[in-house]
């Protein structure tokens, strides 16, 4: 039997590299934020969460949901963290769930990273003049002709500029999508919030299919604080419905590249204290380059099989 050259073996090394790094991008990692997810049964022994305050009409149903309002008139429910989000990069995975009795119905709810926390007030459920940003799932239209409702739109608030509400935050909307078929939904209903600081803001949601996202937008540029709670909110007023949260999924994301740059620009200045002369160096761990180190061996020990077989064979034939 023949046996491959070394050489031979050679060409499956990008493929294997190229399949690696289709698999997985090395470069971009995630710290799951244990201070702002939530999932059943959402309390701890003392009928308390740790991380999380909560008020107004909200009711936990510890193997179910979190319930904000119910289908009831003139509702107002919240919960917020207690620690403020200090994470420079993250993305933020929710689901909840709107239904309710009867054809019309309202009004709608909201999430939240701002720097005001657990204030109720008439924006979803949550203060007016907020400073930060504000999600709000609008499930009733007022006046804004030409929109299919349940219309999901962002807001950055300033501190001072007020919610316009009676045009359901037309004048506010920094960007938006309608979303028909959110309310009431026969799958499981979701949110994915990723940020960048000061790159990007991009708003997932997921209401068609299981496992299938729409982009509702993408906007570059924004700045939210670096100091901001997280929170969700919902309100209710003549019209009403269950807007229940059924769970949190916050993430700390970062680059490896960026670490790397970041420690080449700095690197001459941060030989105080704690510092670190391999700090932001690439990561010889990763996939890639193990399965590449694997490959390369192979090759290697192929190679020395065949020199070996064709060193006895020529030993053989010498003897004769």
């Amino acid at each position: 039997m023949q046996l491959p050259k070394p050489a031979s073996l050679l060409w499956l090394l990008p493929a294997w590299i190229g399949l690696v790094g289709a698999q997985e991008d090395p470069n971009v990692k995630s710290i799951p934020l244990r201070t702002h997810s939530l999932s059943s049964p959402y309390l701890d022994s003392d009928m308390q969460s740790r991380w999380f305050d909560f008020g107004g009409d909200t009711i936990i149903r510890a193997d179910q949901y979190i319930r904000l309002t119910s289908d009831s008139p003139s509702q107002l429910g919240w919960i917020f963290s207690r620690l403020p989000l200090t994470a420079t990069n993250w993305e933020i995975e929710f689901e909840f769930k709107i239904h309710g009795k009867g054809n019309l119905h309202g009004d709608g709810m909201a999430m939240w990273l701002t720097k005001q926390r657990a204030t109720p007030g008439p924006v979803f459920g949550s203060t007016d003049r907020f400073e930060g940003l504000g999600i709000f799932i609008d499930t009733y239209k007022n006046n804004r002709p030409g929109v299919v409702f349940p219309y999901v739109m962002a807001m950055l608030g300033d501190g001072q500029t007020p919610y316009d509400k009676g045009n359901d935050g037309k004048a506010n909307e920094l960007a938006g999508c309608s979303a028909r078929g959110l309310r009431g939904a026969s799958i499981p209903t979701k949110g994915r919030l990723t940020y960048f600081q000061d790159q990007s803001l991009k708003l997932e949601l997921q209401y068609k299919s299981d496992d299938v996202w729409t982009l509702c937008f993408e906007t570059s540029g924004i700045t939210i604080p670096s100091v901001s709670y997280l929170g969700f909110s919902a309100e209710t007023g003549e019209l009403s419905d269950n807007f229940d949260l059924i769970s949190v999924e916050a993430k700390n994301l970062y680059s490896n590249q960026q670490s790397v740059d970041g420690s080449r620009k700095e690197g001459g200045k941060q030989k105080g204290k704690g510092y670190d002369p391999n700090r932001g160096q690439p990561s010889g761990g990763s996939w890639s380059w193990f399965l590449f180190k694997i490959v390369l061996f192979g090759v290697v020990c192929g190679g020395a099989y065949v020199g070996f077989t064709m060193y006895r064979s020529s030993k053989r034939s010498s003897r004769f």
